[in-house]
């Protein structure tokens, strides 16, 4: 169960890659996420007790990469709205026949 979340992680780290990096390649590569699938709603399993010391930092380093990729998401999420605030930013179409500028002086 810890392996999986691990994974998962991970995968999600590595899907990001280039969204969070302004300027950079914003392409998103596919998630391929051990035996579980991505599309899975992981469930919290019941009846485990705690965790064991030997788990521990394990768990620490998890729980650390999980609100650094929250940190990521949260920034990829900004880069997204600024991109679609500048694309709708873009004056819609208009007739290129049209004058562009307004003669003044006559």
């Amino acid at each position: 169960m810890l392996e999986d979340l691990e994974l998962r992680v991970d995968a999600a780290a590595r899907a990001i890659t280039g969204v969070t990096d302004v300027g950079r390649s914003g392409s998103v590569s596919g998630m391929a996420v051990s035996a579980s699938s991505a599309n899975d709603t992981w469930q919290v399993p019941r009846g485990l007790g705690n965790i064991p010391a030997e788990f521990a930092e394990r768990v620490r380093d998890l729980v650390h990469n999980q609100h650094k990729l929250i940190g990521e998401l949260e920034t990829a999420r900004n880069v997204t709205a600024k991109h679609l605030a500048a694309v709708r930013a873009v004056p819609p179409k208009r007739d290129a026949r049209a004058s562009v500028y307004l003669d003044v002086a006559g």
